[in-house]
């Protein structure tokens, strides 16, 4: 009896320890190379048209050339880094830094992102109909779409990022999943009130198009208010300009500013580093609303969105130089001065699913996007009215605007450091949450999948031009990306079970002798 309780219960542990257990394992997402930013949905309904202004003072030479600063971050944005990339034959020729400053390295010389280096500003989700929907990258995108607008320069065609394929759900369904992975940010400030308010899906841009945007002053100054008060490459959530907004415009202190004049953006602008100097010491007023207005609302902690733990007063005169570039141009050009107040008409804010709506395990990274039918009661937009990937220009007469974190970017990638002091290689990312993400470029800090197996599904009808190219899509490298592998508890109990059969085995022979 003895002997058949030991053979069974080496037999049962056997069986337990070569199921096939169902391991996560976080794939790289596909690139898509040289898709029309006009065909890219956005899934934010504003964007800081003063950080926008000054990324086009970097960009531009006097309104008739494209700067070695414009290079250099439409360059990065697109994957490739520090002038090493990938020539049509996969090989990875030495060169040139200088190049990155005076090319486009997609379309001058067919480069393909290194897998070991590359990472994509412009992080896009398969929706309903195959569309492209942006999580990240706003700011650049519309940068970019602006300067063809304005000059004729530039370029309107970005490399993106495929991280999840929710092209089999419907409209509906879509916007509630993309809610509840925080893949969208369905809230806008608006000016008349004074405060974040939830908006339709109906109301989302229908592409990137910069009088289609609310023009978000705070996610605009939030750049302005970087290495004084925050660092960028700390965030480590999307949306994080927005949260920093939801919280300075509940301390009311910015109410009597309706952000109509360069005066206003200067107040603004001093009354933000006040209160974050402020926060940064421990001030109890503050630290109390954050956590009521960020923290219980969204589980984010002040550190999460790059709350420096000290305020840097001597990088103070450098960023109120860059507001007041900012300002003398943006007041200027009045078309960045506008603010689509109309997506705060018949607002019917979107629901995340309910347990039984729920029908996606895919995670990735932030945004939020237009959306077409949905029933008033749900308030999940539905895309129907996307415009379709075969235009190349936008439908309006002025202009579009950039970059995550975000966050987390396809726009001027800001790599102005709280230590670097050079204005021409400020990148910003998402995502940052940024949009933006701003989370920024490596923003890669959820368990990102792409669900799409396969080239010709993850290419949309814009793309479908380039389909010829043998390289139209590629993988970013694993290591981009974070990982669980395989269960490590499979190994061990493979392990235990083989010890198991060994030591049966031994002890049923010695009995037999």
């Amino acid at each position: 009896m003895k002997k058949i309780t030991q053979l069974s219960i080496v037999i049962l542990l056997l069986i337990f320890a070569f199921l096939p257990f169902k391991t996560v394992t976080a794939e790289a997402p596909t690139v898509v190379y040289d898709v029309p930013i006009s065909s890219l949905h956005p899934t934010q309904a504003g964007i800081g048209k003063i950080q926008i202004s000054y990324k086009l003072t970097e960009y531009l030479a006097n309104d008739a050339a494209l700067t070695a600063s414009f290079f250099e971050d439409f360059n990065e944005d697109n994957g490739y880094i520090k002038g090493n990339y990938l020539t049509a034959d996969t090989q990875t020729p030495k060169q040139d830094k200088n190049l990155l400053k005076t090319v486009n390295m997609r379309e001058e010389l067919g480069a393909l992102v290194n897998p070991a280096l590359g990472s994509l500003s412009v992080q896009v989700v398969i929706g309903p109909h195959k569309e492209y929907y942006a999580i990240d990258g706003h700011h650049g995108s519309n940068t970019n779409q602006l300067i063809k607008e304005m000059t004729g320069l530039g370029y309107d065609k970005i490399n993106v990022a495929v991280i999840a394929d929710y092209s089999d759900l419907d409209e509906k369904t879509f916007w509630q999943t993309m809610l509840a992975q925080k893949y969208m940010y369905p809230k806008a400030y608006n000016v008349a009130t004074h405060q974040y308010e939830t908006i339709s899906g109906l109301k989302l841009p229908k592409q990137m198009n910069n009088q289609l945007f609310v023009n978000d002053p705070f996610r605009g100054l939030n750049y302005f208010w970087r290495s004084t008060a925050i660092n960028k490459d700390t965030i480590s959530v999307p949306f994080a300009e927005f949260y920093w907004g939801e919280f300075m415009s509940r301390t009311h202190e910015f109410d009597d500013l309706n952000f109509q004049t360069p005066d206003d953006y200067q107040t603004a602008f001093e009354r933000g580093n006040a209160i974050f100097e402020k926060l940064i010491a421990g001030d109890a007023k503050y630290t109390y609303l954050f956590s009521e207005v960020v923290t219980k609302q969204y589980g984010i902690t002040a550190n999460q969105i790059g709350l420096q733990d000290s305020y840097s007063a001597a990088k103070l005169a450098k960023q109120q130089d860059k507001l007041d570039t900012a300002k003398a141009y943006m007041f200027s050009h009045p078309n960045l001065t506008t603010s689509n107040q109309a997506v705060f008409d018949g607002n019917t804010p979107v629901e995340p699913p309910t347990s039984e709506d729920s029908s996606t395990d895919d995670n990735t990274s932030t945004s939020n996007d237009e959306t077409s039918s949905t029933d008033s009661a749900d308030s999940s937009s539905s895309a129907s009215e996307s415009d379709t990937s075969g235009s190349d220009t936008n439908s309006s007469d002025t202009a579009t605007s950039s970059t995550d974190s975000a966050d987390n970017s396809s726009s001027a990638s800001e790599s102005d450091t709280s230590g670097s002091d050079t204005n021409a290689s400020d990148t910003e990312t998402s995502s940052t949450a940024s949009d933006d993400s701003s989370s920024s470029k490596s923003q890669k800090n959820s368990s990102e999948r792409e669900t799409s197996s396969s080239t010709d599904a993850a290419i949309s009808p814009a793309e479908q031009t380039h389909s010829s190219d043998k390289t139209a899509t590629t993988q970013i490298a694993a290591s981009t990306l974070p990982h669980t592998g395989d269960s490590p508890i499979h190994f061990w109990l493979i392990l235990l079970g083989a010890a198991c059969v060994i030591t049966a085995g031994i002890k049923f022979y010695r009995l037999k002798e």
